[in-house]
């Protein structure tokens, strides 16, 4: 039963609670302590007015944050073909680096590239390897290299210079000779 100096009230709309249910929370700089309906409410629109603000901050003419739809298929108009790419093997680092770096939390990552939480947290895990689209929008936002072009060494090699038979592998030539050999007996 809690006592009554572990009860304290909520500073934004006065519901008495537990202190141990208690968020503590800056806002323009004023230390509140809130219940964990007020800090609900409150988180979310603080996470919408920093995504907000870090997207309007690297949003440059030349460079936009995230690209739209529009700006895709211009992409693909112009040449860039996204099945030549594939995701680096380090991209859970990375990204959590990356966000780390820009002081963002999980849920601001999401709501920047227009993801759920969950995708966030299970990229950064290891556990899901985003798709190209979604390396790309998280390379605009978070500014780090995620694609690397793909290099096919067999195809590469085969194309560079011709098959040269292995000692146990017949040419047509050797199969015209078994033959006239057959044919002479």
């Amino acid at each position: 039963m809690p006592t009554r100096s572990d009860i304290i009230h909520c500073e934004m709309c006065g519901r008495p609670m537990r202190r141990r249910d208690a968020n503590i929370v800056y806002i323009e700089g004023a230390r509140l302590v809130l219940c964990p309906q007020c800090y609900a409410r409150v988180a979310r629109h603080a996470v919408k007015a920093e995504v907000r603000r870090e997207v309007e901050r690297l949003r440059r003419p030349s460079q936009p944050a995230v690209l739209g739809r529009r700006q895709r298929n211009r992409s693909r108009r112009q040449g860039v073909r996204l099945d030549n790419y594939e995701v680096v093997e380090d991209y859970a680092q990375r990204v959590r680096r990356a966000r780390e770096r820009l002081g963002w939390t999980q849920r601001a990552l999401a709501e920047a590239v227009r993801e759920g939480e969950n995708v966030i947290k299970r990229i950064e895990a290891g556990r899901l390897r985003p798709t190209i689209d979604l390396a790309m929008r998280l390379e605009k936002v978070l500014g780090v290299k995620l694609l690397e072009p793909v290099v096919d060494t067999e195809s590469s090699l085969s194309s560079a210079a011709p098959k040269v038979p292995g000692p146990n592998e017949l040419t047509l030539g050797d199969i015209v000779s078994i033959r006239k050999r057959k044919e002479g007996k």
